[in-house]
Order: C-alpha cells, then sequence, then structure tokens
C-alpha cells in the first residue's frame, strides 16, 4: 500500500508520520489522492519557507497525498525540473495575483487548480532540463553530504573530552 505523505515546504514529500505521531488517515483514504512517480503535486498552503505554497516532484513509486493539493503530470518534460522552475521567486509574483481573498484561518491559499494552471513557465528542451535537474540535484547532494559532514563533527566535538578541562580537573 502507498505510504501517506505530505509536502515540507522546506524539503518536499516526507511520510505523514514523520511530522505527526502516526499519519492521520487512520483507515479511511477517502480524503487523499493516489500519487505516482514524476507526478508533481502542489500544496497551496503558506509556510515560512514558500509564502504562496510549494510543488514537488514524486520521486517513489506511489504515495497518497491530501485531497487538498493540486495533483498534476508534466507530460514529456522532466518533473523535477517543472517542480523546480514551479518554487522559484519569481512564480510567487504570478501566484500572489491568483489569491482570490488572502488565506484562510488554516493557512491554505485560495488559488484553485484551473487558476494555477495559469501559471507561465518557460521550459527548455527536454535533454537540457534533464541536464539541469542532474546538475541541481547533484548539488542538493553535495550540500546535504556537508550539512551531515557538520553534524558529525558537531557530534564529535560534543562528545570528545574537553582536554583543558581534563588539564584543569587533574592538577
Amino acid at each position: 500500500m502507498a505510504p501517506v505523505m505530505m509536502i515540507a515546504a522546506a524539503s518536499g514529500f516526507i511520510e505523514q508520520s514523520e511530522k505527526y505521531s502516526s499519519d492521520n488517515a487512520g483507515q479511511s483514504l477517502a480524503k487523499y489522492t493516489l500519487l505516482h512517480r514524476g507526478e508533481l503535486a502542489y500544496n497551496h498552503g503558506a509556510s515560512k519557507y514558500r509564502k504562496y505554497g510549494s510543488c514537488f516532484a514524486l520521486n517513489i513509486e506511489a504515495a497518497r497525498v491530501p485531497f487538498v493539493y493540486h495533483c498534476f503530470d508534466v507530460g514529456q518534460n522532466n518533473p523535477n525540473f517543472v517542480a523546480m522552475v514551479l518554487n522559484v521567486p519569481q512564480i510567487d509574483n504570478q501566484l500572489r495575483r491568483l489569491v482570490s481573498s488572502g488565506a484562510r484561518m488554516d493557512g491554505l491559499l485560495n488559488i484553485s487548480f484551473d487558476s494555477y494552471k495559469t501559471v507561465e513557465i518557460r521550459l527548455p528542451a527536454k535533454a537540457e532540463q534533464d541536464k539541469i535537474a542532474d546538475y541541481l540535484a547533484s548539488f542538493d547532494n553535495l550540500i546535504t553530504l556537508h550539512q551531515r559532514k557538520q553534524v558529525e563533527k558537531t557530534c564529535r566535538d560534543q562528545l570528545s573530552p574537553d582536554n583543558d578541562r581534563m588539564t584543569k580537573s587533574t592538577s
């Protein structure tokens, strides 16, 4: 069975149980959409990272996502590239004009799927999309590796005895 997932604006798809103690779907999946690899979901909820929502491509076989997400296929285009383009700050200018009456009390922006489909983006040829998406993904991996090394170093530093303190306490 496909996992129940949600979009975290800073990192993309995460299992709902990572954010909450369990997934909120329970036994009923009626309010969830089945998304397949390569399809995109736009979470039109405001967040501190993305004021006008965020869009990500699903990179696993399948997942169930909240029905309020706008889900779509990008045809022959590279889904990861299209998702990146839809998350650039310039797109916010277009999305700002689409918000019909501001954010609702739950933070969900009133952007209909029909309105979202009017966002204009420029797409290079598929081969170029693939190259750019791969290049940017390698940067993401490098950043993740660097962050992991920083965390490991911090942990090692915190776990290793402080030589000055050891010297002072033994003298």
